[in-house]
């Protein structure tokens, strides 16, 4: 099944025209996971997840937003407590440092928070990694740190930006890389270098949306259905038919968050 295993149709982005963004994705018979950002963009991926089949929710608050709001760790379990078929991850979380640096105590501290709760609920977590625009820092060393010594062992590091040394840490972890449609459009050529060396039992494939729109639909904005180039992109860097990449793909997003 093609699974685009991040998305955010439950932010602003598609408040005209949701109903009929969904209704490209039933058409599909696809499955998606819309993730939050934070609480009431968590709470209607919830809603989401409850009013569309294959449709589920992530919970969390983003690592750009722990100085916006209070990580209230009772209200996120009462989402989960409330749609336990539903809510299959936690996050996104992280650290970004690209936004600001100054917070990264703050950072760490609810990312820890958030493994605590993913822990407790034996959930995945949806994590969120971004460099300051110097390339000063090690945005990826640093969550790599944090999940070793918290010996986390379901997760996948979305939107993956960083060198082939970084995914190879990851990889250790025997964690998930997600990949966007960045990788349709990516002039640099690591992303093609780290899929390569990548076993394919350990992508997963997402879109982002409404954000990193893949080719050929540049300019527009994204949408869960175009997933399926992102799968194309991979399946000719790997030298694989297409069919393939989103059957393997789809198991493992399937396996990281037990979907039945």
């Amino acid at each position: 099944m093609l699974i685009d295993s991040h998305t955010h149709l439950n932010f602003q982005a598609y408040d005209d025209d949701r109903a009929e963004v969904i209704d490209h994705c039933q058409q599909a018979k696809m499955a998606l996971i819309n993730v939050g950002a934070a609480f009431d963009s968590s709470q209607k991926a919830v809603e989401l997840a409850q009013q569309n089949k294959n449709f589920y929710a992530s919970i969390g608050l983003h690592p750009i937003h722990v100085l916006d709001e209070e990580f209230k760790i009772a209200d996120y379990q009462k989402l989960i407590d409330s749609n336990p078929e539903k809510v299959i991850a936690i996050g996104e979380t992280g650290l970004d440092y690209f936004h600001n640096q100054d917070t990264k105590e703050k950072q760490e501290e609810i990312f820890l928070q958030h493994i605590e709760l993913a822990k407790k609920n034996d959930l995945a977590l949806i994590i969120h990694g971004r460099n300051d625009k110097e390339n000063r820092l090690d945005v990826y060393q640093d969550i790599y740190n944090i999940l070793k010594e918290q010996q986390v062992r379901e997760a996948v590091v979305h939107c993956f930006g960083g060198s082939l040394e970084q995914a190879r840490l990851i990889l250790d972890l025997e964690l998930y890389l997600g990949f966007t449609g960045i990788v349709t459009f990516d002039k640099t050529g690591v992303l093609a270098e780290i899929i390569k060396m990548m076993p394919l039992d350990k992508i997963l494939i997402e879109t982002d949306a409404p954000y990193l729109t893949p080719v050929p639909y540049r300019g527009k904005r994204n949408e869960p259905v175009y997933v399926k180039e992102v799968a194309v992109k991979i399946a000719e860097i790997k030298n694989m038919n297409v069919e393939e990449v989103i059957k393997i793909t789809g198991d493992n997003a399937k396996q990281l968050f037990k979907i039945k």
